[in-house]
């Protein structure tokens, strides 16, 4: 009679733990195809270069001649940001500020009041505080707050809407400054890009 009550209730002692176990498991993060944005970290630490970033390749890309390449749509030097518009290159982008709100609340972009590249004040040489004037964004350059020597960097944490090089829409923010080894120049950018040439972000 004692076998025959053990046999029974190995089974549902097994069959609790087995959903003990799986209550403890984590929610897993939402898979990217349903986040809907990307982010990512471009090497911007060089003094005397841009980093090029294309939305349509997701990806960095080389540029020898941004004046006159439609291969980039955001550009950055250290904490410098450049567009391809205006004096910044051939194409149809530009930005706008949205305000320091969810990233996430922002699901169409703006139909106009777009601004175009002009001329920003960059340091070309580390440890040298003088600045030259350069072709560059001047509302992406509320991203963070620059104060030195020594140097000191405070995030905005606005949300930007932008106009790629093909006039198509994005929305970014840019969210951090240094990598893991607090080394900064090291700039992330989280970005949703809208490929269907729509001003839609949901």
């Amino acid at each position: 009679m004692k076998k025959s009550v053990i046999l029974v209730l190995l089974p549902l002692c097994f069959g609790l733990l087995f959903a003990a176990c799986e209550e403890k498991q984590p929610t897993p993060d939402k898979p990217d195809e349903e986040q809907n944005w990307k982010d990512v970290t471009l090497d911007a630490t060089a003094y005397e270069d841009w980093v090029y970033f294309s939305f349509e390749q997701d990806a960095e890309v080389q540029v020898s001649d941004y004046l006159n390449s439609m291969d980039w749509d955001i550009a950055f030097h250290r904490y410098d940001v450049r567009l391809n518009c205006g004096t910044a290159g051939p194409g149809q982008g530009g930005s706008q500020s949205l305000g320091v709100v969810s990233f996430d609340s922002v699901t169409e972009a703006p139909e106009s009041g777009y601004s175009l590249n002009d001329s920003i004040g960059v340091v070309l040489e580390s440890g040298v505080w003088e600045f030259t004037n350069v072709p560059g964004d001047t509302v992406l350059a509320s991203w963070m707050e620059f104060q030195g020597p020594p140097p000191t960097y405070t995030l905005s944490n606005e949300i930007y809407a932008i106009k790629t090089a093909n006039g198509k829409y994005a929305k970014i923010w840019l969210k951090d400054y240094y990598n893991d080894m607090s080394v900064s120049g090291y700039v992330t950018m989280r970005y949703f890009y809208q490929d269907d040439g729509t001003r839609n972000f949901e």
